[in-house]
């Protein structure tokens, strides 16, 4: 079972070798998106994403782009492509408020470098 930190560790190197790769960069370019995580089970944690990079901060954002909630251990099995983010999110497992669109393309940049 993976706790609020594990999951925020994981979060960090997965920003770490997005980072490093460019073609996950070129893909960001022009994106300026702010995602806020709210674990249920631990300290919420934002993902900013600009010019082609990804900064994760702790805390909470005024005014982010999209907000996911979901457990811990579903947003690290989301990211590792464990558990589906399509059905998590209809069966009530994943809640996203803002740019649904936006956390979908996330979603798949974050599963390509978690591999």
């Amino acid at each position: 079972m993976m706790s609020g930190e594990d999951v925020y560790n994981l979060f960090e190197v997965i920003v770490s070798r997005a980072n490093e790769r460019q073609e996950v960069k070129s893909k960001i370019t022009n994106w300026d998106k702010v995602f806020q995580f709210k674990p249920s089970d631990s300290e919420a944690f934002v993902l900013h994403i600009a010019n082609g990079e990804l900064k994760l901060s702790k805390g909470l954002h005024p005014n982010p782009s999209a907000t996911i909630e979901a457990s811990s251990q579903d947003l690290a099995s989301i990211v590792k492509g464990e558990l589906d983010a399509v059905k998590a999110f209809f069966s009530g497992r994943l809640k996203i408020k803002g740019d649904v669109f936006a956390t979908q393309e996330l979603n798949n940049i974050l599963k390509a470098v978690s591999t």
